[in-house]
């Protein structure tokens, strides 16, 4: 069963036009040419009133244009999911942590390049060269704070401060590689930023971000929940599928570990930061505009190991998918799945907040772009599209466009969809493509390899038959 929640009938102007539309000229059935039926499709699996489910929110510059949720947010008491409900949003909230330490960063109360001992007394000697930046991007080295607990035998669901959690960091041993060489994904850099704010504004790290955000905004429901005694508004609570009953909570209400984690917010409140985001905000206190502007530019800039890019903002992954910008974060914590993420040069923005640990949120929102980009992908995955030849062999290999997907096919051999790996780096199964170009950027080839098998060429033909 699904909670329908009433979308906006928005008319919106870009490079592309967005609209809301219904038959009757009431409840609207379809934005942008496509139809709600084809976005619950996607959600099938989740239309129920006895098991944990999905919400879902689909921005367009900043504005909900569809909203809905599907499953139980608590299975004690038949609960339904809805906008209002209060998820953990996981390592979706290091995007939040990051914008609370860049914003001490523009106000030049923080350094990128200084080094993390220079604000913190009791920083360990072990990581006497980490920097400020570092914590930001993962490439500080760090070892990650819940394997250090998991080898010291403490429950992450411990009770614990972010005090605590800066003593069993203090207490390691070694860096995994030297700081700014590499890239490791790593919660105690977001732990420490947490803390470097406390420091820096002698106040609670949750006062701050309330502080300079979330009030200002009108979030009145987010909050960091570094209180687990605190009372939070329908609240969801998680699961995990197995065991006598179909599914066993998971949920850990001693939890209160701020930085990597921590964050609650529900779609309503979401929609509220998309809208600063897209700068159709408008707020009293807190961040200004000015730094609101250059914090989002800085927040999206790939940071550098070694001279390469790492992908990794400030609490944001860049990459790009069939051939489009995309940034955003995704999350994995006591059977929550978040998936937020954000395709800038259409204005489109989805977030997706499950409390199931079996739920895809990544895949889920991976379908909604193909619904709402299917021009954009294909006329991206077309340039790839067409035969291929080796003489040596002799062999030809065809690839085609289905399903908003590149597909190869081979003959007397297993066909299969590709999956891109960057920009003219494809993988099917074991097979690695790297496609050529000529100095028109049009595609000429590719080399192929597979086990023992390495680069070998192919040229491109012509168009698929």
């Amino acid at each position: 069963m699904s909670t329908h929640i009433k979308t906006l009938p928005i008319l919106l102007f870009t490079a592309v036009f967005w609209i809301a539309s219904g038959s009757t000229g009431n409840e609207p059935e379809s934005v942008n040419g496509v139809s709600f039926d084809k976005i619950e499709e996607i959600f099938s699996s989740y239309h129920s009133d006895s098991t944990p489910g999905c919400a879902v929110s689909v921005f367009h510059e900043g504005r909900s244009v569809y909203k809905n949720a599907f499953g139980v947010s608590n299975l004690d008491y038949g609960i339904m999911l809805s906008d209002t409900s209060s998820f953990y949003m996981a390592s979706v909230s290091k995007h939040v942590t990051a914008a609370a330490a860049g914003l001490l960063v523009i106000r030049e109360q923080l350094n990128l390049h200084s080094n993390v001992s220079d604000y913190i007394e009791e920083w360990p000697e072990y990581a006497a060269g980490v920097t400020v930046g570092q914590l930001f991007s993962h490439t500080s080295g760090l070892p990650d704070i819940y394997g250090l607990m998991n080898i010291a035998g403490i429950p992450v669901g411990d009770s614990m401060d972010i005090e605590d959690y800066m003593d069993i960091i203090r207490h390691g041993e070694s860096l995994k590689f030297e700081p700014g060489t590499d890239y490791s994904y790593t919660n105690s850099g977001y732990t420490t930023l947490a803390h470097l704010i406390e420091v820096i504004t002698e106040k609670p790290f949750t006062e701050f971000v309330d502080k300079e955000f979330f009030k200002p905004f009108g979030m009145n429901v987010t909050h960091f929940h570094s209180d687990r005694s605190r009372v939070v508004p329908n609240r969801v609570i998680s699961y995990q599928p197995g065991g006598e009953q179909q599914f066993r909570r998971t949920y850990l209400g001693m939890f209160q570990g701020v930085g990597p984690g921590g964050l609650y917010s529900t779609l309503n409140d979401w929609e509220k930061w998309e809208a600063f985001w897209y700068g159709d905000l408008d707020w009293e206190g807190g961040i200004t505009v000015l730094e609101a502007n250059e914090l989002k530019a800085r927040m999206i800039t790939p940071a550098l190991a070694n001279g390469k890019s790492v992908d990794y903002g400030w609490g944001l992954q860049t990459t790009t998918r069939k051939g489009q910008n995309l940034i955003g974060h995704g999350g994995s914590f006591m059977g929550f799945r978040t998936d937020y993420r954000r395709y800038p040069q259409h204005g489109l923005s989805s977030v997706i907040l499950c409390n199931r640990g079996d739920a895809n949120p990544q895949d889920l929102n991976n379908q909604l772009a193909d619904l709402f980009l299917q021009d954009e992908f294909e006329s991206y995955l077309m340039q790839y599209g067409g035969i291929y030849r080796n003489d040596e062999l002799p062999v030809e290999y065809e690839l085609t466009v289905e399903e908003g997907n590149l597909k190869l096919n081979r003959r007397n051999s297993p066909n299969g969809f590709m999956n891109e790996v960057e920009e003219d780096k494809w993988r099917a199964g074991s097979w690695e493509f790297d496609f050529e170009r000529d100095d028109s950027g049009e595609v000429t080839g590719f080399t192929v390899s597979t086990g023992r098998a390495k680069d070998v060429e192919f040229r491109k033909l012509g168009n698929s038959r």
